[in-house]
């Protein structure tokens, strides 16, 4: 533990910011936990009771959590700078931010890559039964394998019956895995080629979404709706759209192999041409639709990203995993994203400590007049969010590299960060309008850019106002809350860094453990949310607070009262 003296030399610690950067993280428990209630949302677990109003909670949080989260990290970073040097800063960021990473990539990823996957199919009584029967049809369709597909049916299987794994119908399933054949057994057996899942979605929707140009084909001659609509609202076209992470990520938790990404964008064009000459979608997305600057330049960008030339060749069999959007780091790589504006904050701090260059104003600092920098400065990376998918908020890059509008998006705000630690007058009254300010982004800029979010170049502007607007009243919220230490605070505190880390496999596993629980979705996001976190405090507490895990991700902590020490990545 640090010595009074070496803490006494130290800058008087934020209470308040420690707090709320701990609610931030905590935020994002009750971000994950909302999705398996919002139908049209890719997540591994799609709950019977959906409650469509938590699709709006997680936009509103979506929003600015994380923008937030990266405005604290940069306070907290430039306070351990002024304190201890660049040197002894970047190795407390190693310790405290590389390191987990490092660890969870071999642990933690692993470990929800396995609850995603589920549980494998329980073996059924081979006797002759309908159960029996079900499970061996979708062995059969996963398998391509179309006299297998007739036994089960012969055995019992009902074609239309969803499986007990995904809730999917047999002939969704047989669309995704591409196979005309068997999908035509299913048809000639009673299934719907239009039929609806639990989300509203057709095997049209998954066909597309797959890029199965013949199963397409097939299913609308077969009478399947090309302009169906899911309970989100989106059409088969729309699928087609399906950004390259949530490609990947769907792909993978459905144990279904796509095409080589070059592949499957060329076969996605084909269904979206087929679906155009039905009058069902049109050849060009909305957001590209004409030909201005913008749409040219994320349309360009975007191919940049995808590009052959950022894939890394896999073992023999494998598909190349491009460095941008492959999923490399999955939900840690806010982590990853730390290690490069931990580094670049060192660099640019020192040189400008050695030019002698004069800090920016405090007037420039405070809010609102910071707005009047930060938002133009955000909206060139906000105006190229939602490349392949349209969404409010910004979006996530997990792959080796960072995709640039995100890394520069969020170092705007980890950059203000770092200017308001220097600022004290500043620091200690941005957000002091909180309650207009929070009013104004609910009331005013929220909607506006969930009106807007198909035109890039007009819902930049709202989108970036929310984002600054919510962190400001955030900051002013949490020094009315939080005015003084506290020892509750402070534990939450240290303790919010592990609940994150560790919270996504265990959540999953709950939710899929409640999916068919006869409660209300918001009963049940509650219970999940509250369950969870109740379980992840205990483990803080009996394996992690007071070991070598809990000094590794927050530094020593007595075995008594809350400790001053920086705690967490953000600090």
């Amino acid at each position: 533990m640090n010595s009074p003296a070496m803490q006494a030399s130290r800058p008087p610690r934020r209470h308040d910011l420690d707090a709320l950067r701990a609610v931030a993280m905590l935020l994002g428990i009750a971000l994950h936990a909302s999705l398996a209630y919002v139908p049209g949302i890719p997540w591994p677990v799609q709950d019977s009771r959906p409650a469509r109003w938590l699709g709006l909670l997680f936009l509103a949080i979506h929003g600015f959590r994380m923008p937030l989260f990266f405005l604290l990290s940069g306070f907290f970073t430039a306070m351990l700078w002024r304190d201890r040097g660049a040197t002894a800063m970047l190795a407390q960021r190693a310790r405290r931010v590389l390191f987990p990473l490092v660890i969870g990539c071999f642990t933690l990823l692993p470990a929800f890559a396995a609850v995603v996957r589920g549980p494998a199919s329980p073996a059924a009584d081979r006797a002759e039964s309908p159960a029996a029967a079900a499970t061996d049809l979708v062995v059969a369709i996963r398998r391509a394998d179309t006299d297998a597909a007739k036994s089960a049916i012969d055995g019992g299987a009902d074609p239309a019956a969803p499986d007990a794994e995904f809730r999917m119908q047999p002939i969704t399933l047989a669309a995704l895995v591409g196979d005309v054949d068997v999908a035509r057994v299913l048809v000639d057996a009673g299934a719907d080629p239009g039929g609806r899942n639990a989300d509203g979605r057709t095997p049209l929707h998954a066909a597309a979404f797959a890029g199965r140009t013949a199963m397409v084909a097939f299913l609308l001659e077969s009478g399947a709706d090309p302009s169906a609509r899911s309970a989100a609202g989106d059409r088969p076209f729309d699928a087609t759209r399906a950004d390259a992470g949530a490609t990947a990520f769907i792909a993978e938790f459905l144990r279904i192999d796509l095409a080589h990404p070059e592949a499957l964008d060329r076969d996605r064009a084909a269904i979206r041409a087929m679906l155009a000459d039905r009058g069902a979608g049109r050849s060009d997305p909305p957001q590209e639709a004409g030909r201005d600057g913008l749409a040219a330049a994320r349309q360009a960008y975007r191919g940049w990203l995808a590009s052959p030339a950022w894939g890394v060749p896999q073992p023999p069999g494998g598909r190349p995993k491009s460095l941008f959007l492959g999923d490399t780091f999955n939900y840690l790589w806010f982590l990853w994203f730390l290690c490069w504006y931990a580094v670049g904050f060192a660099a640019l701090a020192t040189l400008a400590r050695a030019l002698r260059l004069p800090p920016v104003p405090d007037r420039l600092v405070a809010s609102p007049a910071a707005l009047l920098w930060t938002v133009p400065l955000t909206l060139l990376p906000q105006a190229f969010m939602g490349l392949f998918t349209p969404a409010l908020g910004p979006d996530t890059s997990v792959g080796l590299l960072p995709q640039p509008h995100v890394l520069g998006y969020y170092a705007v705000f980890f950059g203000y960060g770092a200017i308001l630690q220097g600022s004290e007058a500043a620091a200690a009254s941005v957000g002091r309008r909180w309650p207009i300010a929070a009013a104004v982004a609910l009331l005013v800029c929220f909607p506006a850019g969930l009106a807007t979010l198909a035109a890039p170049a007009a819902t930049a502007l709202p989108q970036a106002l929310y984002a600054w607007l919510m962190s400001f009243a955030a900051i002013g919220f949490f020094r009315w809350l939080v005015p003084r230490e506290s020892v509750t605070w402070r534990y939450l505190s240290d303790s919010a860094y592990w609940l994150y880390l560790a919270h996504l496999p265990l959540l999953v596993v709950v939710q899929r453990a409640t999916r068919d629980w006869p409660l209300p979705g918001t009963v049940k996001f509650l219970l999940v949310c509250g369950f969870s976190t109740a379980v992840l405090l205990a483990s803080y507490q009996l394996l992690v607070r007071h070991t070598w895990l809990g000094i590794m991700l927050n530094g020593p902590r007595c075995r008594g009262p809350a400790t001053r020490s920086a705690i967490g990545p953000g600090s």
